[in-house]
């Protein structure tokens, strides 16, 4: 697919005219990463700015005795990496592709220029980011005020929203995810977090496939909206 076209479909630049897509065109690139692979980490330092065009991205801690621990798990359009002036994510996060993935790079000092020639561009980022903190901050009262049944259908329906497919009242989660995965990402335990799904499945808000989950979205917003 031409590379213009690409940019043209990543959320940041999707309303930019074409002059200010061939100047991204000149500074960024176009770099396909195969399941599996470290994007970058601790080891791995890449100052840059990443898109995810295309597949999953896993953003993760490691502990010191060796256990990931998940932070999020990225789609399509989503941002990772850093600028000159912000960045999305810590020196102590490694981004591992979950798929195949198709990325856009763009150098941090080159995207900070950018955001000074463009000032729309600025603004979208900044939305982006005033998104992530939102999250963020929700994810903090959650982990604060909620018990483990809340927090594990509010994250199932937040994936749901970002790699759901909806039948009905069920939203397909299109990405692996494990118990593990969940528990950290809501401060609980794998055997916690198990024993809790599987109640939520006697209850009809969940069902489990061997690759995926379903949830039912219009439940799990009725109960959340509860409290």
């Amino acid at each position: 697919m031409d590379k213009l076209l690409y940019l043209s479909q990543i959320n940041l630049f999707e309303e930019m005219p074409m002059d200010e897509l061939e100047a991204i065109d000149h500074i960024s690139e176009m770099q396909p990463m195969k399941k599996g692979n470290l994007i970058l980490g601790p080891t791995k330092p890449n100052r840059a700015l990443y898109l995810l065009k295309k597949g999953n991205v896993r953003l993760y801690r490691s502990s010191e005795d060796g256990k990931q621990l998940t932070v999020d798990l990225l789609g399509d359009g989503n941002v990772f990496g850093e600028t000159s002036t912000f960045s999305l994510n810590d020196d102590q996060t490694y981004a591992e592709a979950l798929t195949d993935v198709y990325l856009c790079v763009i150098g941090k000092d080159e995207f900070t220029v950018l955001m000074e020639q463009y000032p729309k561009l600025a603004i979208k980022f900044i939305e982006i980011l005033s998104a992530r903190l939102k999250e963020t901050y929700e994810m903090s009262e959650s982990l604060a005020l909620r018990n483990v049944r809340y927090r594990i259908l509010s994250l199932l329906l937040k994936l749901s929203e970002k790699f759901g497919r909806r039948s009905k009242e069920w939203q397909t989660i299109d990405v692996k995810v494990t118990h593990h995965d969940i528990a950290s990402m809501i401060g609980s335990t794998r055997e916690t977090v198990s024993a809790t799904m599987a109640q939520l499945k006697k209850d009809g808000f969940i069902k489990k496939s061997p690759l995926t989950f379903k949830i039912n979205a219009d439940k799990t917003t009725e109960f959340l909206q509860q409290y």
